[in-house]
């Protein structure tokens, strides 16, 4: 699972599709409103749902919870098909797995505080994000952007609806998408407490 978890917020190159431009995000947009939104938020918490589409056909489905908070605090919960924990209170990450009876430490913050937890804790502000197209799908936007700072810009999809950000999307250079739904959005900063870990008893800790 941390090869997927990985593979959710290190996104990658994505595919085709759109009716091509490159333009900054405009502010009335429903895309510069929604990520407005984000980015004034000191936190909040949601359901998730998480479907690996494979391009040969086939695919996965993952559900959980997810809780922010800026700077840098986030609980990432799967709970099915099965439990796992990726949670950091700012200064470290924490794997857990219970079926394995084990916490594992992350030596490297870096590598599960990629651009778009970056972008779901409100570091990436209208100035970090370039347009690449855009498509009308439904009642809901489809954006194709470029977000981060110089050295660390990667291409996602985006969905908004009523000016509120519903999904965003990675592809690899295979066609294989993964996309995260969030769920019941609450905009309120979770406890500090919410991103605070003691492993149980009888569960081996690793790299403490």
């Amino acid at each position: 699972m941390f090869k997927l978890f990985k593979a959710m917020l290190f996104v990658m190159c994505m595919g085709a599709g759109f009716n091509a431009y490159a333009a900054t995000v405009l502010p009335e947009s429903d895309l510069g409103q929604a990520l407005n939104a984000m980015s004034s938020l000191q936190g909040f918490s949601c359901d998730f749902k998480q479907e690996l589409t494979y391009a040969e056909g086939g695919k996965r489905e993952y559900t959980g919870e997810l809780a922010v908070s800026r700077p840098g605090k986030f609980r990432w919960h799967y709970t099915k098909p099965y439990e796992q924990l990726y949670i950091s209170n700012g200064k470290g990450v924490l794997l857990y797995e219970p079926d394995l009876m084990q916490v594992q430490k992350l030596d490297d913050l870096g590598e599960v505080d990629p651009v778009v937890l970056q972008l779901l804790d409100g570091r990436i502000g209208l100035s970090d994000v370039e347009v690449l197209a855009s498509e009308k799908r439904d009642d809901e936007m489809a954006w194709h952007v470029r977000i981060g700072q110089e050295g660390q810009r990667v291409d996602v999809w985006l969905g908004t609806k009523d000016k509120h950000l519903k999904w965003v999307e990675s592809r690899d250079v295979l066609g294989n998408a993964n996309r995260l739904y969030l769920l019941k959005v609450v905009p309120d900063a979770p406890k500090n407490d919410v991103f605070e870990f003691i492993a149980p008893e009888g569960v081996d800790v690793i790299g403490a």
